[in-house]
């Protein structure tokens, strides 16, 4: 079920954050609620997408150790699990929020049909991983019943695709002459052809968060002007982001790359005390204007 692939929802805690709600005790638990929930469906689905690529995933040299590619588990037994899990986490999400339901079952239908077709299009293969982080974002919001900012939509939009991309170039990287065997999409790819897609989107990210740091509807709804000092950052991130990519080479699993790297958990973890200490705390780094 891949547990560790839960950290993706975290993004579902953004709502709760940026509507200054983090710290309503009912507001925080139905956001933890929908993250359980969220995990469970994804989780359901990485189980479909790994019983209908099993034999592809054999060929790979590190998904081949995974409990269906490699045998070690029954598809028809991982099959009935999941028709036990999958209806039990759908209920629990509408119980949270008939509209939350609405975009998870959303989310699950477009998996499907990602797991089916769109992961043979070349381009939309990637778009459709990154609009799965979009539907979590404002899937977080709407549980909560607040509004989702635009811009941090736009920003999930291209940090994801971003780290598709790099998916891509590794996976091509690790495989080399086996790369069409596993994953018949990679023969439409090329490293020259990522890195300039992976340059694209790493530029839209950076540019996307500024304008949403200086935005003033940020502004107005944060209540703090001094969320452009978040900013550098976030560039250090994404800087770091392509140094873990180009330079230790695993950017065939995003996932273990993120987690993995102390500095960019570090820069995470930064980013989030400075955005509650500039958003909660009042803080006003305001210089004084030079007439």
């Amino acid at each position: 079920m891949r547990v560790p692939q839960w950290t993706k929802n975290v993004i579902l805690f953004a709502g709760l954050i940026f509507s200054k709600k983090i710290f309503e005790g009912e507001a925080f638990l139905t956001v933890c609620g929908s993250f359980l929930a969220f995990s469970l469906v994804a989780s359901s689905q990485y189980v479909i997408n790994d019983f209908l690529d099993r034999e592809e995933d054999a060929l790979h040299p590190e998904k081949k150790s995974r409990p269906l590619a490699s045998g070690e588990l029954d598809p028809g037994l991982a099959l009935v699990i999941t028709g036990i899990i999958l209806p039990i986490s759908l209920v629990f999400s509408y119980v949270l929020s008939p509209a939350f339901f609405g975009l998870v079952f959303f989310y699950l239908l477009f998996n499907l049909l990602y797991s089916k077709y769109l992961k043979h299009v070349v381009i939309l293969d990637v778009m459709s991983i990154s609009m799965g982080f979009v539907i979590r974002a404002i899937a977080g919001a709407v549980v909560i019943h607040v509004r989702f900012s635009h811009w941090l939509l736009l920003c999930t939009f291209m940090l994801s695709l971003f780290w598709g991309f790099s998916k891509r170039r590794g996976e091509i990287l690790i495989l080399k002459e086996k790369a069409k065997g596993h994953r018949k999409i990679l023969e439409e790819y090329s490293p020259e052809f990522l890195n300039l897609m992976m340059g694209v989107s790493a530029t839209m990210t950076l540019l996307s968060y500024v304008m949403y740091t200086v935005s003033p509807s940020t502004t107005q709804a944060l209540g703090t002007e001094n969320m452009v000092y978040t900013v550098p950052i976030v560039v250090y991130a994404v800087f770091r982001s392509l140094y873990i990519i180009y330079i230790k080479n695993m950017g065939h699993d995003p996932t273990k790359a993120i987690l993995t790297d102390k500095a960019v958990l570090f820069s995470g973890i930064l980013w989030l005390l400075s955005v509650l200490l500039l958003v909660f705390g009042n803080l006003s780094l305001s210089l004084p204007v030079l007439n």
